[in-house]
This record gives C-alpha cells, structure tokens and sequence, in this order.
C-alpha cells in the first residue's frame, strides 16, 4: 500500500502540461453595448430566477406540512425546517440586495442628468 502512495506522490510532483479551462462565462446579453443598466436588468434576471426557485420550495414544502396536517401522510415536504429557513433568508437578502442596486441605479441616471443638465446651461 505504501508504494502506492509514493507511486501516486511522484506522479503528483512531476510537470504537468497546462490545461486551459473549459468554463465559458455566461450571459443573456449578446452584444456588450448595453452598458451599466443592461448589466443590471441582466443581474435582476439571475436573482430573481432564483428567488422564484427558492419561494416555489418553500411554498411546496409549506403546501406539504398543510396536507399533512389533514392526514395526508403521502404527502412528504421538499425541505426541512432549517433548509427552508436558509432559502428564505437568501430570498431576503438578495431582495435586499437588488433594492440597493436599484438605488444606486437611480442615483447614477440622476446623477448623469444633473451632469447633463449643467453642461446644457453652460
């Protein structure tokens, strides 16, 4: 068994030929024209698909313990109590985090309007 491991340990410290990764990054947009906002409504499309997968859950899991509760006893819930407490406290903080996005996306478009707005009166 020993040599097993040396054998396995030599091979592990000798050159090995770089391999490029297979990971293409993804996403919805085809064209990088869009600009700060594009980025953001293509960001607001990924969360909100997963809220909606995490509050399907829950709510099917909910739906469950419901049905279960009328002596139902095939009715079996997708997730446990601290699996679903997880999944709404990510559906918290991301709506918590777009809300701030948001804001600062509102900021900025004021923010170039003023800008416009001033070189327009000078």
């Amino acid at each position: 068994m020993s040599d097993q491991i040396n054998a396995q340990s030599s091979d592990m410290n000798a050159p090995q030929a770089e391999v490029p990764p297979s990971h293409v990054p993804f996403s919805w947009l085809h064209t990088d024209k869009g600009g700060r906002s594009a980025k953001f409504i293509e960001t607001v499309l990924d969360v909100c698909g997963g809220l909606q997968t995490c509050l399907e859950l829950v709510h099917a899991t909910d739906m469950a313990l419901h049905a279960r509760s009328m002596d139902d006893d095939e009715a079996v819930p997708v997730l446990g109590t601290g699996h679903k407490e997880r999944l709404l406290r990510l559906a918290i903080a991301a709506t918590g985090m777009l809300s701030n996005r948001a804001y600062d996306e509102i900021d900025w478009i004021n923010e170039q309007a003023r800008h416009s707005a001033e070189r327009d009166r000078a």
